[in-house]
């Protein structure tokens, strides 16, 4: 076992100092935003703590992952706005989806900017949004705006728990890693225990009126 984390420590370090890290963090922000397998979230962390190390740039890591995120977000939105009765069908074939679909498309258009800056913190709902947003014609100059919002705060956030955990563990960036990423789950889970409170609470109180 303790060889083994060794190895991961090394390949760890490897990859942090890499130059081919920024243009990886890049691809999968695009392909994280319309196939949400790719963990693009564990890059900006392991690039974060990379420039923390000072193998990377703190920025430049930001504005990768926020551009890799828009051009994939505007492709999904793009895929949305032509796919028409087909992603209709695709949303149908299950009732959670359907029923996400429908919410999503309720929302955007009575408080859009506020669901697609936030969507991203909802496990599978990015992609149900931004194609949601293009499937009913929702304003792409408003999408570009609050996409661009949203990113901006979410890789930040993300990049600086990196940051954190490669300084705080400046010796040991496995330690670093699991760090770093045990609190973005910490942190996640709060959010979406708060959203989910929160949500209860005004069903409860529309109920009740």
């Amino acid at each position: 076992m303790t060889e083994l984390m060794e190895v991961v420590r090394h390949l760890l370090g490897v990859a942090m100092a890499s130059h081919w890290l920024l243009l990886i963090l890049f691809v999968a922000a695009a392909v994280d935003a319309v196939f949400p397998v790719v963990p693009s979230e564990g890059l900006v962390v392991t690039a974060g703590m990379a420039a923390a190390a000072g193998h990377q740039n703190l920025l430049l890591v930001i504005v990768l992952a926020m551009l890799g995120s828009v051009i994939g977000e505007s492709a999904c939105y793009f895929m949305g706005r032509g796919s028409g009765p087909m992603l209709h069908r695709w949303m149908k074939r299950q009732a959670r989806r359907q029923a996400l679909y429908d919410k999503v498309s309720a929302a955007l258009h009575s408080r859009g900017g506020l669901i697609l800056m936030t969507v991203r913190y909802i496990p599978g709902a990015r992609m149900v949004a931004t194609l949601t947003a293009g499937a009913t014609r929702y304003s792409f100059r408003k999408f570009i705006i609050f996409t661009i919002a949203g990113v901006t705060v979410a890789y930040t956030y993300v990049a600086l728990l990196g940051y954190l955990g490669g300084d705080a563990f400046a010796h040991d960036s496995l330690k670093a890693l699991a760090f770093s990423l045990s609190l973005a789950f910490v942190i996640g889970l709060v959010i979406e225990t708060s959203r989910r409170i929160a949500v209860k609470r005004r069903a409860a109180k529309i109920t009740a009126g």
